[in-house]
C-alpha cells in the first residue's frame, strides 16, 4: 500500500485560550432570525425507518414540518398518512455545518405538549458518525421528555432527562443517565437546557438547574474528547417501547400538530473550544485518493483500520470487504510505480472501500469528475460508489466499453472519468469512503487491478436564461435558450433498471419516452441527470413553468419532480398524480395531455442555483403499467443581467 504524507487540512478553530478565557464568550450561534432555515448550518435526516428506536413517525424536509416563524426554529410533528407512515416530522442535524469540542451550550426550547407519544430533544452525536459505529463514536443527549417513567407516574410535561451513550473497554454499549423532574410543566413556556462540557466533566441544567453530571476522564470516556454535532427532533411512539412505551398509532393520544419551538440555539467558550465549520472545511484542488500523478498536488494518507485512535483521526484505510485477496502475480501500474491489484473467486462477490473515519468536505467536487483507471479481464457486473456520512450513498454501473462507464475487459488498462453529479444520494460535505468498488459474483477467478484514483474540483455551471431551455423536446421554441444534449450534458438514467422503454407514439417530433415496468420490479423510477447541476435562477418568477406532455392508462399513483443538490430526499420537491385527483388537468385515457407545472410551486424545496436532477418520474406501489412522456422543457426564462 502505498504512504502519502499527511494532508494538511486546516480544521476552522476558534478558541478563547489566554487571559480572557473564562468571560464566557458566544463564539457561535444560530437566532433563527432570518426568513428560512440556514442550510448552511442545518440539513436533514430524512426517512421512516425508526432511526434505532422504533420512531413511528416519517421524517421530512418539507416546509410542513420546519419553518422559522416569528423568530423561532418551528419543528412540527402531523398526524397524516405519508411513505406508510401514521404521522410526519423533522429531524435535523449539523453534521458536516457545524460541530464543536468543549464549550457551554445552550438553547432556548418550548416543547410542545408530549402526552401521550411525542417525544422532543435536543441532542448530538460524535462528528465521526456514522463512518465508526454508534457508540464507538458516542452520543449525548442534552434534553428529553416524553418518556413511559413520565406517563406511568403523571409527569410527562415534566420529567426529563440527560445521557451519555458510548462503548465500554470491550466495546460494548455503556449509558449513563439521569432523571429529572422539574418544577413546572415545561410545556408552557420557554426554558434554558445547557451543556457545559470539558476535558474533565460534562454537566447538565434546566434554568440554572444541575440535573446531570458526569467526570469523563477515564480513557474509555474518549468518544467525549472529539467535536459533535448537534442533533433537533420531534419524534413519535417507538415501536421498541424503549422510551415512550407506544409502540402503536393508535396508543399515541397527543394532540396534533405537534409543535416544539426554539427560540435560539448559542455556544460560549471556554479554554478549551473549538469549533468547526463546514464552510470553511471545503476541501480544494485536485485531490489524489491513490496516485503517483505529478498533477495531482495533495493526497489523502492511509494506515490501517487498526492503528490507535483510528477512529478520531484523519487517514484513510482500504478495506477489503469480501473475496478480494492481494494478486498472486505482479501487475505493472497504470502510472507510477503501484497499484492496487486483487485475485478474485469464482462463485463469490467482491468489493472494497476506501474509508475515512472523519468526512472530508468535498462540495468543491459536487460538479467535478472522480477518475480512476481499471483493468480486468472478468465480464462480471462491477460497480462504483461513493458513500457520505449524511445524505446516503450511491453506485454508479461500471459496464464493459459500450457502456456510459465501463471499460472493455481485455485485461488492458482504461481511464475512467465519472461526473461526480451523478451520484445522487450523497451529501458531498461528508464524504467518508471516496472510492468503493463491488462486483457480482465472476463464473471464473479473475484479476481486478485499480490506479490513479483521484478527485478533480468541479467546473462551471450552465445557466440557461431568456427564453426556453429543452429537456427533452424536438420543438425549436421550446429550446431557444439552449437544451440537455443527451450523452453530452448528462443522461436519462432509469433507477435500478426498474423501467424497460418500449415502442414510442410521439407527440412531436421523431422520438418520445416510452416507459413500461420491469418485469418483478416493486417500484419504478428514472431522471435526466446532467453531468454539471444547471443554475435555473432566471426561471425563479411566477411565469415560468415545467412544460411536459404525458399519457397513461394506468391506474397507479406516481409522482413528477425536480431535486437541487446530492442529498438524499433533500432539496426535492414532488407532484402527485394519483388516480382521481390528478392535477393540472390531467387525464389517464391514454391520450397525450399537456401539463404546466409553475416553477414557483416547486421552488419551495428546490434551491434553483443548483439543480441536479431536471426532470423525474417515479412510483413506490408497482403498480405503475406504462407511461410516456414529450416535449419536456422549461418556459419563460429572464434574460441574464448585465453588470
Amino acid at each position: 500500500m502505498r504512504h502519502f504524507a499527511l494532508l494538511a487540512l486546516c480544521l476552522t478553530l476558534l478558541s478563547t485560550r489566554g487571559p480572557h478565557a473564562h468571560a464566557q464568550q458566544i463564539v457561535w450561534s444560530d437566532e433563527f432570525n432570518g426568513p428560512e432555515i440556514d442550510r448552511r448550518i442545518w440539513t436533514y435526516d430524512v426517512g421512516g425507518h425508526g432511526f434505532g428506536n422504533g420512531q413511528l413517525e416519517y421524517n421530512t424536509a418539507r416546509r410542513e414540518n420546519s419553518y422559522i416563524q416569528d423568530g423561532h426554529l418551528v419543528l412540527e410533528a402531523r398526524r397524516e398518512a405519508y411513505q406508510g407512515k401514521a404521522f410526519t416530522s423533522a429531524r435535523m442535524l449539523t453534521l458536516g455545518r457545524f460541530a464543536f469540542q468543549y464549550g457551554t451550550l445552550e438553547a432556548r426550547i418550548k416543547v410542545p405538549d408530549t402526552a401521550n407519544g411525542v417525544w422532543p430533544a435536543f441532542w448530538m452525536l460524535g462528528n465521526n458518525f456514522p463512518a465508526i459505529e454508534w457508540p464507538k463514536s458516542g452520543e449525548t443527549d442534552i434534553l428529553e421528555i416524553g418518556g413511559k417513567d413520565g406517563i406511568a407516574q403523571g409527569l410527562q410535561q415534566r420529567r426529563i432527562n440527560c445521557a451519555l451513550h458510548f462503548a465500554g473497554p470491550n466495546g460494548n454499549k455503556i449509558s449513563r443517565v439521569s432523571w429529572f423532574n422539574a418544577p413546572t410543566d415545561l410545556h408552557r413556556d420557554f426554558h434554558v437546557y445547557r451543556l457545559s462540557w470539558t476535558p474533565q466533566r460534562m454537566q447538565f441544567f434546566l434554568d440554572d438547574q444541575e440535573y446531570g453530571s458526569w467526570d469523563i476522564t477515564a480513557a474509555h470516556f474518549s468518544e467525549f474528547h472529539q467535536p459533535q454535532f448537534l442533533l433537533c427532533n420531534l419524534a413519535v411512539g417507538s415501536w421498541t417501547t424503549s422510551y415512550t412505551g407506544l409502540d402503536q398509532p393508535d396508543k399515541i393520544t397527543a394532540k396534533f400538530p405537534s409543535r416544539m419551538y426554539v427560540d435560539w440555539i448559542r455556544l460560549k467558550s471556554n479554554p478549551h473550544t473549538k469549533i468547526f465549520l463546514g464552510d470553511r472545511l471545503q476541501q480544494q484542488g485536485a485531490l489524489g485518493v491513490y496516485t503517483e500523478s505529478p498533477t495531482v498536488k495533495q493526497s489523502i494518507a492511509f494506515t490501517e483500520p487498526n492503528t490507535p485512535n483510528f477512529d478520531y483521526g484523519e487517514k484513510a484505510a482500504l478495506l477489503t470487504w469480501n473475496n478480494m485477496q492481494p494478486a498472486s502475480t505482479t501487475v505493472p501500474a497504470f502510472e507510477g510505480q503501484q497499484c492496487w491489484s486483487y485475485d478474485i473467486q469464482a462463485g463469490d462477490w467482491f468489493g472494497m472501500g476506501v474509508l475515512l473515519p472523519n468526512y472530508r468536505n468535498m462540495q468543491q467536487y459536487s460538479d467535478g469528475f472522480l477518475h480512476f483507471a481499471i483493468r480486468s479481464k472478468s465480464p462480471a457486473r462491477m460497480r462504483v460508489g461513493i458513500k457520505s456520512s449524511h445524505g446516503g450513498e450511491f453506485w454508479l454501473p461500471l459496464g464493459d466499453e459500450q457502456s456510459e462507464f465501463g471499460f472493455a475487459r481485455d485485461g488492458k488498462w482504461h481511464a475512467v472519468k465519472i461526473p461526480l453529479n451523478r451520484y445522487a444520494n450523497t451529501d458531498f460535505q461528508t464524504i467518508h469512503q471516496l472510492f468503493m468498488l463491488s462486483g457480482d459474483a465472476p463464473t471464473q477467478s479473475s484479476t481486478v487491478s485499480i490506479d490513479n484514483v483521484w478527485w478533480e474540483p468541479s467546473v462551471p455551471r450552465k445557466a440557461p436564461a431568456g427564453g426556453n431551455f429543452g429537456i427533452f423536446t424536438e420543438n425549436a421554441a421550446h429550446q431557444d435558450a439552449g437544451h440537455f444534449a443527451r450523452g453530452q450534458d448528462g443522461n436519462f438514467f432509469i433507477w435500478e433498471n426498474t423501467f424497460q422503454q418500449t415502442k414510442q407514439n410521439p407527440l412531436e417530433g421523431q422520438r418520445s419516452l416510452s416507459l413500461q415496468r420491469a418485469a418483478n420490479a416493486t417500484w419504478c423510477g428514472a431522471a435526466w441527470t446532467p453531468n454539471v447541476k444547471y443554475d435555473l435562477t432566471a426561471f425563479n418568477h411566477p411565469q415560468a413553468q415545467l412544460h411536459f406532455a404525458m399519457k397513461t392508462s394506468s391506474n397507479a399513483t406516481f409522482l413528477v419532480g425536480m431535486k437541487s443538490g446530492n442529498v438524499k430526499d433533500v432539496g426535492q420537491k414532488w407532484i402527485r398524480f394519483s388516480p382521481g385527483n390528478d392535477p393540472y388537468g390531467f387525464q389517464r385515457d391514454g391520450k397525450w395531455h399537456v401539463v404546466e407545472i409553475p416553477l414557483t410551486t416547486l421552488a419551495t424545496e428546490i434551491d434553483l442555483t443548483q439543480v441536479s436532477q431536471l426532470f423525474q418520474i417515479l412510483s413506490t406501489d408497482g403498480k405503475l403499467s406504462a407511461i410516456e412522456l414529450d416535449d419536456i422543457c422549461l418556459l419563460g426564462g429572464k434574460p441574464a443581467r448585465r453588470p
